[in-house]
């Protein structure tokens, strides 16, 4: 009974791993559509979707890993 019992519930797990195994889902592309200069140090930042921002805003340089707020007008397009 038991020889008949594992090898039906190793079948059940395997199509439950396969079946149910995370996929990743491929990444949309992101308009870089405008730049901001750090303030510290000076490097381009890329912003994307300027459209759906607000008049201030708050984006994290790369370079040196600091975060500061920006207005639509130190957006260069």
């Amino acid at each position: 009974m038991w020889l008949l019992v594992i090898p039906a519930a190793a079948a059940l797990l395997s199509i439950g791993v396969f079946t149910f195994y995370p996929r990743k889902a491929a990444k949309k592309a992101q308009e870089h559509s405008g730049t901001v200069s750090c303030k510290k140090c000076g490097a381009p930042i890329a912003v994307s979707n300027p459209s759906k921002i607000l008049n201030d805003f708050s984006v994290m340089c790369t370079a040196c890993h600091t975060r500061e707020f920006y207005k639509l007008v130190d957006l260069t397009r």
